[in-house]
């Protein structure tokens, strides 16, 4: 059974503008839990699958565990992965020009 983001109680998911979108470029919020089953080398039966989603990525990930511990592991992922796209540099923005070697 889907269960849509507002019936996820986190500031993961309060963290967004009145449009939808993410508040920063980077952040993640939990969008997303629902009941599924085990991926394939699981066992058991409690398994759920999250959403986490920012302006431009989304991730899906399977955890095991009751449903309120899987959004708290899901919540505390996006705030990781928020903070980390806001402090981190990446590769894919430049960062000034390197000097010609000399040869």
């Amino acid at each position: 059974m889907m269960q849509p983001a507002s019936d996820i109680k986190d500031s993961a998911v309060d963290d967004t503008l009145k449009d939808g979108r993410a508040a920063t470029p980077y952040a993640f919020k939990v969008v997303q839990v629902e009941r599924s089953s085990a991926p394939d080398g699981g066992e058991g039966q409690d398994w759920h699958c999250y959403v986490l989603k920012s302006s431009s990525s989304t991730i899906v990930g399977h955890r095991r565990g009751s449903r309120k511990e899987v959004i708290a592991y899901a919540t505390q992922c996006a705030e990781r992965l928020s903070a980390r796209g806001l402090s981190a540099q990446t590769i894919w923005r430049p960062r000034g020009r390197k000097p010609a070697s000399s040869i």
